[in-house]
């Protein structure tokens, strides 16, 4: 919902001002209602609004959440063994899709929207999104080791490697942070295997431009205007 001056100015029909004017004039019905007070508000995708009785074009609206999964949440629309799914657990719109995968045993962020053009910008491997986790293992894997990752192994679909891998201590534990430019079905924990190191938690902290900052575990927050034209921009 949203005051319908401002409806009427997305619209391109007028300036937010002289759409008050058309309201205080009997111009703009809600749902065959004429509507005079300047606070009424009215959901664009719903309600019927028109001007001089002609029907308003309705302008596509998006939605961008940023989401913090759960180790044990499913990515998936529907899951074949009943497991719990994000689209189970977060009521979205029907046409908003997670933004990539991250499998069940991983947490941390997770885009989710219904904008064709951002989905495909930050899936296809083409585009060279980045995407940043931090990992707790084993073992911290050698200069070699890590050297090898960025150098690329080769797993039984393709040759991958990491954009960037560095060695973190952090709470007196083993922590890697790895950069990732694509991905495959669990990437990470397949070429930290070929080492023998054994991935404990594993937690994505960036993806593209948009951060896991302070979200708590199961936290869903649409995005800030800010955070949406930094992210267009980078498109």
């Amino acid at each position: 919902m949203e005051r319908l001056q401002k409806t009427l100015s997305r619209a391109g029909v007028s300036s937010r001002r002289h759409a008050e004017a058309m309201m205080a004039a009997g111009r703009v019905r809600v749902n065959g209602r004429v509507v005079r007070e300047l606070g009424s508000k009215a959901d664009p995708e719903r309600d019927e609004i028109s001007v001089d009785g002609k029907p308003l074009h309705r302008p596509k609206i998006f939605h961008y959440y940023s989401y913090y999964k759960p180790r044990g949440i499913v990515v998936s629309k529907r899951d074949e063994f009943r497991r719990d799914t994000v689209f189970d657990l977060l009521k979205l719109p029907r046409a908003v899709n997670a933004v990539g995968r991250l499998d069940k045993d991983s947490e941390g962020l997770l885009l989710l929207t219904d904008d064709g053009t951002l989905l495909q910008r930050y899936t296809h491997p083409s585009f060279g999104v980045k995407k940043v986790y931090r990992v707790q293992v084993s073992r911290l894997p050698d200069a070699a080791e890590r050297n090898r990752m960025r150098e690329g192994i080769r797993l039984e679909e393709k040759q991958v490697r990491a954009l960037a891998v560095k060695n973190l201590e952090l709470h007196g534990e083993n922590w890697i942070e790895i950069v990732l430019g694509e991905g495959i079905k669990r990437e990470i924990r397949r070429m930290l295997e070929t080492f023998s190191i054994q991935v404990l938690r594993l937690i994505r902290i960036r993806h593209g431009e948009v951060e896991l900052g302070s979200l708590a575990p199961g936290q869903c927050v649409e995005w800030s205007r800010s955070l949406l034209k930094k992210v267009k921009a980078s498109l």
